[in-house]
């Protein structure tokens, strides 16, 4: 075989095998698009959103194609007759199994977290998502069934296709195969010349829907791109600040909020303590006179609109509802963060995130808060959690913030039923009947007598894996409730059967709290107790509509002291709480607080008709941000404006002066709330 022959044996063999990737890509969509169907649930087009994704797969073999071709001719031409050359081909052929591995656990992935696999990993320790890989997953004979169909099927394909024939047969296959297709290699190189690959994936083109894309895009490859992008990225900012300090980004940010008084140089969010009390004319005044107790109910995933529709029949937390209709209620409320982790400091702090959320930073910057200003007023507290403490320094934060009793299972001790609850089938801890059973037990033996008091509960039971006890039964309860409720479309059905255990769970969730609402009811000091309910952030693996539905979540201040129930459909967020709560006491008891806070928050708006009156950035679980609302209008991660309504689909708006004006709002929100946090000037 003379020199041309050899080259375009090589050719050939390359080329077969980038083929033989392409097919065993494009084998692995229509299995993928099955799990999530079965799952989670999709629509029927959406299959076709999935297969439509072969063209990043297309483009991710060209560029192997293209820039692997030389390195493997070299190879070809001076090592193709010894032994040792065959050992690329077993390697390529490897890397096709990796391939559909990686795959199958991405795959997994998406069906738990609903988007695809980013630089969340990289956000975390190492023990914390040792945590969530263990505690959020259960391994079922059905995942296991799709992870060997995900990896079966490209190895099966790879033996019937890639099967090697003698060495003269296989190189005139290959210089027939280059000859066939030398036209589709030419177009090969020309799409990895001149198509901006990366590009496409870092901002989402091809698709107008968030959802389509991450259903379309090749997985690994989007994981590697976002993973290696914050890599660099943090290299490059090691030494620096992502956000340096700059006057004109904090006059502007400044600017946005008329009604606050920022009178310190150098805090830019240190401003009078001026916010209004709202509370007070929609309360009575304690029969004793002290202040109320105060039990805030943080409940895991607990969002609007549960089943993944505008307007659903079926409501899974019935109780929470009635407490709802019989107290202060604003649907319209918003978490700032779409993991728990921004929870607490949000609730109790109404604190910036900073880079990497609040409670990532040791020490945590100096701040004020409800909790502290509770302590001071001669407050007992006390935090109820099934789980371990330390996840994201839950632990830290609340010890900061002067929480005297933290009652959570005791991990170190090898014995303790606490323990073995804690590690059985998977969970990350108690139950919440448990959880709530164990809290009461410890409060009669307690803080009884003590007036007044907060309670903080976090339950858990709503979180992945989605399993408690008796969940078979609650799972049948759902059943019931599909039979017997009129009214539900086949999209609602489809997705509650699809999430049987999801909504067992809530359903479970809704009665224990009802149990704990029970018991304080047997309390002396009931007739004096505010109840604050609300969820971290919506539950993730059903998708609904915007980015900003994952964020929107129930607020209910329930009492037996509310005068007159009232809902109230104005826009307010979780940073809006302690403003409310401090103002409230400080203007109806004898209750102290400081002159001037760093609350991003104010006192909630008690307009009844919808309206949004909040400027709100929104961090994401990989800790980027890039959903803003401000008024009638937010940004979304895509580049897009939408005008917003009281469903918060929206519509897309074609204005690029607005859309830079928020974009300009969110970059100098983004500038204070790094600058405050990493220099520690939150407050003097």
């Amino acid at each position: 075989m003379n020199k041309k022959e050899k080259i375009l044996a090589g050719l050939g063999q390359w080329l077969r095998l980038n083929l033989l990737l392409l097919v065993c890509m494009i084998a692995v969509r229509p299995l993928f698009f099955l799990e999530v169907y079965f799952r989670v649930g999709l629509e029927p087009r959406q299959f076709f959103t999935v297969l439509s994704g072969a063209l990043f797969d297309f483009l991710l073999v060209a560029r192997i194609f293209t820039y692997g071709l030389i390195p493997f001719l070299l190879f070809y031409l001076f090592l193709g007759n010894s032994k040792v050359f065959r050992s690329p081909f077993s390697v390529f052929r490897f890397l096709i199994v990796l391939y559909a591995i990686i795959v199958a656990l991405l795959a997994e992935y998406y069906c738990n977290m609903g988007a695809p696999l980013d630089h969340v990993v990289l956000v975390y320790t190492f023990q914390e998502l040792k945590t969530t890989v263990f505690s959020s997953t259960s391994i079922t004979l059905s995942q296991v069934l799709w992870f060997l169909l995900l990896v079966g099927v490209p190895v099966l394909l790879m033996l019937l296709i890639g099967k090697r024939r003698t060495e003269n047969g296989e190189r005139k296959v290959e210089r027939k195969t280059f000859s066939v297709f030398r036209f589709p290699f030419s177009v090969l190189l020309l799409f990895s010349a001149f198509l901006p690959y990366n590009s496409m994936i870092r901002e989402e083109r091809l698709y107008a829907d968030h959802q389509d894309f991450c259903l379309a895009v090749n997985q690994p490859s989007y994981a590697f791109l976002k993973i290696n992008d914050y890599r660099r990225e943090e290299h490059r900012n090691a030494d620096g600040d992502n956000y340096p300090y700059s006057a004109e980004a904090v006059k502007a940010f400044q600017a946005l909020h008329p009604a606050f008084e920022y009178d310190t140089p150098g805090y830019p969010l240190y401003r009078k303590a001026n916010d209004s009390d709202v509370l007070g004319p929609y309360l009575e005044r304690t029969s004793d006179g002290l202040p109320p107790n105060l039990v805030f109910i943080i409940v895991e995933g607990l969002g609007q609109r549960l089943t993944g529709v505008y307007k659903p029949a079926l409501s899974f937390t019935p109780f929470i509802d009635s407490l709802a209709a019989t107290g202060l209620y604003w649907p319209n409320c918003f978490s700032t963060s779409e993991r728990t982790f921004g929870v607490l400091p949000a609730v109790f702090a109404s604190a910036p995130h900073g880079r990497y959320g609040f409670t990532k930073n040791k020490p945590l910057p100096r701040h004020h808060s409800l909790l502290k200003d509770l302590d001071r007023n001669g407050y007992a507290s006390s935090f109820y959690y099934g789980g371990d403490a330390s996840f994201d320094n839950y632990d830290l934060f609340l010890k900061t913030n002067h929480v005297e009793d933290l009652m959570v299972p005791e991990m170190m001790v090898e014995d303790s039923a606490y323990y073995k609850l804690l590690t059985e089938n998977n969970r990350w801890g108690l139950d919440d009947a448990q959880l709530f059973e164990q809290a009461f037990h410890h409060k009669r033996q307690t803080l009884t007598t003590h007036r007044p008091q907060v309670d903080v509960f976090l339950t858990l039971s709503t979180h992945e894996p989605f399993v408690v006890d008796d969940l078979e039964q609650y799972e049948q309860q759902v059943l019931s409730m599909l039979d017997h409720t009129p009214g539900i479309t086949d999209k609602e059905r489809d997705n509650v059967m699809k999430n049987l255990n999801v909504y067992a769970c809530f359903l479970y969730l809704d009665q224990s709290l009802k149990s704990l609402m029970n018991d304080y009811a047997s309390c002396p000091d009931y007739a004096n107790t505010i109840f604050v309910i609300t969820g971290d952030h919506r539950m993730a693996p059903v998708p609904f509509g915007l980015q900003l539905h994952y964020y929107n979540v129930p607020l209910i201040v329930y009492s037996p002291l509310v005068k007159q129930p009232k809902t109230m459909r104005a826009v307010v967020s979780h940073l809006d709480i302690t403003p409310s709560f401090n103002a409230y006491l400080s203007a109806n008891y004898d209750y102290t607080i400081d002159n001037h806070c760093h609350w991003l928050g104010t006192s909630f708006d008690t307009v009844s008709d919808f309206r949004n009156t909040r400027k709100l950035a929104f961090m994401r679980n990989n800790r980027d941000v890039l959903e803003y609302m401000s008024g009638d209008y937010t940004i979304d991660r895509r580049n897009n404006i939408i005008r917003l309504d009281p469903s918060f689909i929206g519509r897309v708006v074609d204005d690029r002066q607005l859309f830079e004006q928020c974009k300009a709002e969110l970059d100098d929100f983004q500038m204070v709330s790094h600058f405050v946090v990493q220099h520690d000037v939150l407050m003097p």
